[in-house]
């Protein structure tokens, strides 16, 4: 792939090579030159300063935590469907078409789902394109258009246990934007008959330590979005809470890190991923 042709934000390359570092599966394919320079440039530039620390996340250790605790939403939910927004450069479809069986349909805007096509058609080894190709699917859409509903509703049709989920999204948008999304994902899962929205979130709760972390996340990704940034935190989980609760979502609770992994548990960080549910209403649904 050529990168000069492409619009990629660079926290797409960033995760995408973070993913790599950590050997995700199919991450190679998605690591970019890009990618490895921002990387090495930040580490070198002072974030190895939070390495040193035992609490303090370092930014592969924050990416890594959010990745994983995904990941678990998928194993434990066992979804028939999933659709990710804001998917960039992301190795989860991928996976979870050719190794799951899963239909995956990922959601982005134009420049990157041609990017994201490239990269699958042309670095991705025949027998596992083949495995997925019947599976994985690109939808071009901007997550706050109008059309986001009826296009996930459409998608959705027809799945018994979808999962709707995005991976640091939401938290470049201000508090009006989040709603509006999460209110159009709650609507969707709901005309689906009932499903699951798993998303991370910022919460200002847990003390000096966490309150540090954050400070340090948020400069941060700062410097690894060239200004771009991440919006406020949210008050508190309740206020988390409330903020699903007021979009339609029958509860809301964060995923439990120490099952993910007890390592990454003790990592101080702000962010968690939540698990969202819309009620089952479909007779004969489990």
């Amino acid at each position: 792939m050529s990168e000069r042709d492409t619009k990629i934000g660079p926290t797409a390359h960033y995760t995408a090579y973070v993913w790599h570092r950590l050997r995700m599966p199919y991450a190679e394919y998605f690591a970019t030159p890009t990618g490895r320079r921002l990387f090495w440039a930040f580490r070198l530039a002072g974030e190895w300063l939070a390495t040193l620390s035992a609490t303090h996340p370092s930014m592969e250790q924050y990416l890594e935590m959010r990745h994983r605790a995904l990941e678990k939403v998928l194993h434990d939910g066992d979804p028939d469907c999933v659709v990710e927004l804001g998917a960039g450069l992301s190795r989860r479809g991928l996976t979870w078409a050719a190794d799951h069986g899963v239909r995956y349909v990922e959601v982005d805007l134009p420049e990157m789902v041609q990017a994201k096509r490239r990269i699958v058609s042309n670095k991705v080894p025949p027998a596992v394109r083949a495995r997925a190709e019947a599976l994985l699917s690109h939808v071009s859409m901007d997550v706050l258009s109008d059309g986001l509903v009826d296009e996930l509703a459409r998608v959705l049709v027809g799945a018994e246990r979808p999962v709707v989920l995005s991976e640091g999204l939401l938290g470049y948008f201000p508090m009006e934007e989040r709603e509006q999304i999460v209110r159009r994902v709650c609507e969707a899962l709901a005309r689906a008959g009932g499903g699951v929205f798993a998303c991370d979130l910022r919460a200002a709760e847990g003390g000096a330590a966490v309150a540090a972390g954050a400070r340090a996340l948020r400069g941060a990704v700062w410097v690894a979005t060239r200004g771009r940034g991440l919006r406020s935190d949210f008050e508190s989980h309740d206020h988390v809470r409330a903020f699903f609760r007021d979009a339609g979502f029958s509860s809301a609770e964060t995923v439990d890190i120490s099952e993910v992994s007890p390592l990454l548990s003790r990592v101080r960080s702000p962010a968690r991923v939540w698990l969202c549910t819309v009620a089952t209403t479909a007779p004969g649904r489990a």
